[in-house]
């Protein structure tokens, strides 16, 4: 292994933990000693690698972002739009809980951050899972799978629905995933009448 990749991996390393640590204590409820020790590092070589909390922070989200966009392009190969959404919702919640739990991190400390890491966490939120969901329903409503509706605001619909799950004490859904991604479709798609 090469000194570059010793580097990424403990970057990594960092990465994992801090969102691990700060999806259990909140953004304000872990210090960057806490992340360091969790980490196996002196709090030097955590600077060493982030800049400050911030800056470990917007690491943590560009990276559950990139996890995202390969989950939804993943699901992009569905047939239709309901298979597609039904994939990126099964695959939501076929992750661990603290993962999904990033979402409502990144909405619940967006007010102390500064307002360079707010807009990077804000494009990160967007191009993870607004853009995506959006961008496929935009082609469901252009193939004529569905109605003519602003595409955003049906985004916005879809993930108020899921936002529950990703709280950290409603994220434990364990083998009732594919069943609550299931029926969350469903509603979206159909409603509740018979």
């Amino acid at each position: 292994m090469n000194r570059q990749q010793s580097s990424e991996q403990i970057r990594n390393r960092i990465i994992d933990e801090a969102a691990r640590l700060i999806v259990a204590y909140g953004y304000d409820g872990i210090a960057m000693r806490e992340i360091a020790e969790a980490a196996g590092l002196s709090k030097a070589g955590l600077y060493h690698h982030f800049r400050d909390k911030e800056d470990l922070l917007i690491a943590v989200l560009t990276n559950w972002a990139d996890e995202m966009a390969a989950l939804a392009a993943a699901a992009e190969s569905e047939p239709t739009t309901r298979a597609q959404l039904t994939a990126l919702v099964r695959g939501l919640f076929a992750q661990a809980p603290a993962q999904r739990a990033l979402v409502r991190l990144s909405n619940q400390d967006m007010p102390r951050l500064s307002e360079p890491a707010r807009a990077s966490v804000e494009r990160c939120y967007a191009n993870g899972l607004i853009a995506p969901i959006t961008a496929m329903i935009r082609a469901g409503i252009e193939r004529g799978e569905l109605r003519p509706v602003d595409p955003h605001l049906a985004t916005w619909l879809l993930l108020g629905m899921l936002y529950p799950f990703f709280h950290t004490e409603q994220a434990k859904i364990g083998e009732n995933g594919e069943a609550i991604a299931d029926l969350i479709v469903t509603t979206f798609f159909d409603g509740l009448a018979q």
